[in-house]
This record gives structure tokens, sequence and C-alpha cells, in this order.
């Protein structure tokens, strides 16, 4: 990490009581603390590290999802989320792929009240109490709805778990078979993990927030999960694949989604970083949009994403053109990624970018909250991601050339489209003879 992005983060270490496990990145006890003094809040995030939708089988898919709303549930039900209210404190609980979060979001002055209410349920927490019949039914309703509305990160996951294997978000069947005694299996095991760290955004400085976290990391049982990263699976590469989602005929233009499998989350991140940057990420306008809307006019808008998704890494490219402008837009999408490798202005725009790595951390100065901030250190210390020290200036073209021919390529593309479902499939057809054509209801995602 060069300097700049060195001054973006305050890295705080609050206690160590044991050892980690073979394989944290993290110690036990850790605080990520960032200071802000906008308002007189403090934000906390205590998080489980090694629990998750990690600890999931195919069978149990929303195990981690379901074990959260229990314990929302079992918070409003006892008392707690009162009591928290009273205080002006918001509380949640969320699972992630590798950890399972508690947050709090607090007045400042009320925060060591309210971190002592929050252990007390941990302590108190019992699965035998909780309705799981109603937590079920809770989570189809919300899922249902996000089918309903198409959610795109729902359908994305179920692309991705088709395509290349990533684990499912949630299922309707497997959250059926999940039994009383897998969620108190569970739940016993994650607030007993064997490393917990804190991150924390306030006003107050982090000797207070060392000071209200003593409740929990006083005396904290463990024996629960620890971090064990995933293995990672040899072959990612999907076959060349779209996903049609039925319910969207009626629209005059066709939304259209490339994602791109790029890794395993841990890698390397220099590469994938200076590619999406110089197509167009956040609010850059880059060749995506230089090239299918200045110069073509066959799009409103375009955007290069990078995300992780579980343990892969995906690039995703969007674009949005008319219905008839959608022909073309996707064999000029197609032959662009996959002849990026060839393309002239990409060159030149990669070596305007290593050239002034300061627009990237001006551009990131300027987006990233202190939430963000946050984010991004924890995942460094997670995942031990491989650090430069000149930063995307020592990237190479040949390292970037090879990255294209690895994975810029047909058969690594998994493609999703929304709109009138025969006009895409022809498209499809006529193009690429050899594609995979899923055809699917939006409900899939949740089957």
């Amino acid at each position: 990490m060069n300097i700049h992005l060195k001054t973006l983060f305050e890295i705080v270490l609050l206690l160590v009581v044991f050892s980690p496990p073979v394989g944290a990145q993290v110690p036990n006890h850790h605080l990520y603390y960032q200071y802000d003094n906008r308002a007189p809040l403090t934000m906390l995030d205590i998080v489980f590290l090694g629990a998750g939708s990690i600890r999931e089988d195919t069978s149990r898919a929303g195990l981690a999802v379901t074990s959260a709303r229990l314990l929302n549930d079992y918070s409003k039900k006892h008392g707690y989320t009162a009591k928290l209210d009273a205080l002006g404190t918001e509380f949640d609980v969320d699972p992630y792929f590798g950890y399972q979060v508690i947050s709090i979001s607090a007045l400042s002055t009320n925060f060591s009240r309210s971190v002592i209410i929050v252990k007390d349920m941990m302590r108190r927490m019992s699965a035998a109490d909780l309705d799981l019949d109603e937590a079920k039914r809770k989570l189809q309703e919300t899922y249902e709805n996000a089918a309903d509305r198409g959610d795109r990160g729902l359908l994305r996951n179920y692309a991705l778990a088709r395509a290349v294997g990533v684990d499912r978000w949630y299922s309707r069947e497997a959250v059926k078979r999940i039994t009383e005694e897998d969620v108190r299996r569970y739940c016993e095991r994650f607030l007993n993990a064997e490393v917990v760290f804190f991150k924390a955004i306030s006003d107050l400085d982090s000797t207070a927030i060392e000071k209200a976290l003593l409740p929990i990391t006083e005396n904290r049982q463990r024996g629960g999960f620890f971090w064990s990263p995933p293995t990672p699976k040899k072959d990612r590469i999907p076959r060349h694949s779209a996903f049609v989602f039925e319910r969207y005929s009626h629209l005059k233009n066709v939304y259209c989604y490339w994602l791109i499998p790029i890794g395993t989350v841990g890698e390397d991140n220099y590469v994938p970083n200076m590619v999406s940057w110089t197509l167009g990420r956040g609010t850059i306008r880059g060749l995506l949009y230089e090239n299918l809307r200045e110069e073509l006019g066959l799009v409103y808008g375009t955007s290069c994403s990078f995300r992780n998704e579980d343990d892969v890494r995906v690039l995703e490219i969007s674009a949005d053109p008319r219905l008839e402008n959608s022909e073309k837009l996707l064999t000029s999408v197609q032959e662009m990624i996959v002849g990026l490798a060839d393309r002239p202005d990409f060159w030149t725009s990669i070596a305007q970018l290593r050239e002034n790595p300061d627009a990237i951390e001006a551009h990131l100065h300027g987006e990233y909250t202190p939430r963000r901030k946050l984010n991004r250190a924890v995942d460094r210390a997670i995942f031990n991601y491989p650090s430069r020290a000149d930063g995307i200036k020592s990237v190479t073209d040949a390292e970037i050339r090879s990255f294209l021919e690895k994975y810029f390529v047909t058969e690594n593309l998994v493609m999703m489209l929304f709109g009138p479902k025969d006009h895409i499939i022809e498209i499809l057809e006529k193009h690429w003879p050899d594609i995979t054509i899923h055809v699917q209801p939006v409900e899939k995602a949740i089957e």
C-alpha cells in the first residue's frame, strides 16, 4: 500500500488475551478504529471471525442468515431491543461469508451502557427459546420480496452459484431442513468464536472504546469457530453462459451484465484494480463509456465494478441499451472484452494510470466513507492481500496481458440479461451458437 492510502486508516491494537489459532490473520480482540467527529455517535461491529456462510454445507444454505434472524428476534422478545431503543441505540445481527457480525450504532454518551446490554444478551441467549418456524416464515417473505423485485445481488449470486460454484446465500428448500439443534449448535459456536475483533467509528478516542469493550473481552469463553481461509477450487473457469431472467418482456431496453470470475480472494488485486479503473469504475468514465456511449451511442450508462462473491473475485460490467440497440451493444461489449489486450487505447489508459496514480488516490479519498476505509483495512488483514512498495507503478504490461489472456476470454463470461426474452435469445443464438442459455424465472434464485 502506498503512503497516500496508509494515511486513510488508523488501526489500533486493543488487547490480545490469547494467541490466535493457526490461519487467523487478525489477533483476538483486535480493534480497528476510525475517528469521526461529524456527529456524537459510535458505530461498533463485533466480528466473530470464522462463522458465517463459510460454515454451511449445501444442505444447510441459509443457516447463518436464519441464525441472524433468530438473534434479532430474541433481542426483541426479551426486551434487549427496547432497552437499546431507550438509549437511542440501533442493534442488528448480520451474516457474511467468513464471519458473523453484531452491530450497534449508539449515541456516544450511551455507548458503554449499550455494550453491557449486548453482552448480557450474548451470555443469556438460548436456542431453546427461539421461534424457528416464525423466523423461517419471515425469511421466506424477505427473499420472496427480493425475488419479486428482481434483486440483482440475489440473482448474481444465483448465476455465479450455477456457473462457478460459489455458495448460495439462501435456499428455500435448505432452510426448511434447518432444525433447532442446527441453530443451537451454530449460535453456540459463533458466539464463542476463537477470534473476535472490533470495528469502531466514533468521536470518542480509542482509549474510551477500549474501556467500554472490557465487558466483552474480559473472560470471554472460546472454543467455537476459528478462521480458516477456504481452499481455492482449481477450476473456476465457467462455460460461456447466459442467464435470461423472465418477467421483463415489457421493458423497452435490455439490462446487460457480464460477470467475469478472476480468481480467488486473497490474490494480488493490483492488476484487476487497474483494469476496472481503466474500463470505468465508480464515477470514472472509462473506455466503456467513451466507446459505447460517446463513440457508438448505444447505451445510456456503463460501469465496471470489482467485487468479491464469497471466495471468488468478480469483475462486473454493465450496460443498458435501448431495445433497438441491444444486438449491437451485446456484440460490441463481447468483442471489447475478448479483444481488450489488442486495443491501443487500453494500453494508453493503463500507461496514464501508472504515471498518475494520484488520480485514483484523489477519487478514493472522496469516495471512501469512514466505514469503507475501515472495511478496506479489515479485508487486508483477514485475507493478507499482497502489497507492493511502488503500488500500481510496479505493475507491468506483461502482468496485465497475462491476466487478460487468462480471464478475458469468451468461455469465462457469464451474462445476466433482463428484457424481452425471445428478443434476447434470438441475439444469443445468432452470435454465439455454442453458448449455454439458462431461461429462469426470478424465483429460481431462492428455490
